[in-house]
């Protein structure tokens, strides 16, 4: 059986040969998709890719369900990106507050986690970061560098205080009692927002 490696993936291939590129990565992609291209990269002699970019925060953990096991067994980490669920989780939404020049406020259609139970866990995040003398976006940033199958956290911030709050929580460590709470939470909303 021969194989059509796609033109797009040819040329990524020829970029990584000449230096160009220096890995590979999927986006949005399943357990499925980044196992089969693991296979086709080994029988094909593909570059292997060493990175999964994908939705990953407090309000949406379903790349734990199959995609963190790769990650970690085939040495392909985690680029979380939206580890703020859209800023829901730095808590400026709370109450149904739509600040001036958000992004939820510009662009209500993407309401991924604007849902009851979004709202619902976020506010008992909130709750568990205030118990423990940290602000919500602190928590929900540390709690994603904790994972052993992330690689990076892409952040994003409007102000110069929100990025040095987002680089500094790389520093925050969270004990297994704010874990503890926080997988609590997990497990009586279970992603809310994928």
């Amino acid at each position: 059986m021969t194989f059509q490696v796609s033109p797009s993936l040819r040329n990524a291939v020829d970029e990584v040969k000449a230096g160009k590129i220096r890995a590979v990565g999927l986006s949005n992609d399943t357990p499925w998709g980044a196992m089969k291209f693991l296979e086709l990269s080994d029988r094909l002699g593909l570059p292997r890719i060493t990175s999964v970019q994908n939705p990953y925060n407090l309000l949406n953990r379903t790349y734990e369900i199959g995609l963190a096991e790769i990650s970690m067994r085939e040495d392909c980490g985690l680029l979380a990106y939206s580890p703020l669920a859209f800023g829901v989780l730095s808590g400026k939404y709370r109450g149904g507050a739509q600040p001036k020049g958000a992004r939820l406020t510009l662009f209500p259609y993407f309401d991924r986690y604007l849902n009851g139970l979004c709202a619902k866990a976020a506010d008992e995040y909130s709750a568990i970061s205030s118990r423990f003398g940290l602000s919500l976006t602190s928590m929900a940033l540390a709690f994603i560098n904790h994972q052993p199958f992330v690689t990076a956290s892409i952040v994003g911030a409007t102000t110069m205080e929100q990025l040095k709050e987002n680089i500094a929580s790389i520093h925050v460590n969270l004990s297994d009692e704010i874990l503890a709470e926080i997988d609590a939470v997990h497990t009586a909303i279970p992603n809310p927002g994928p």
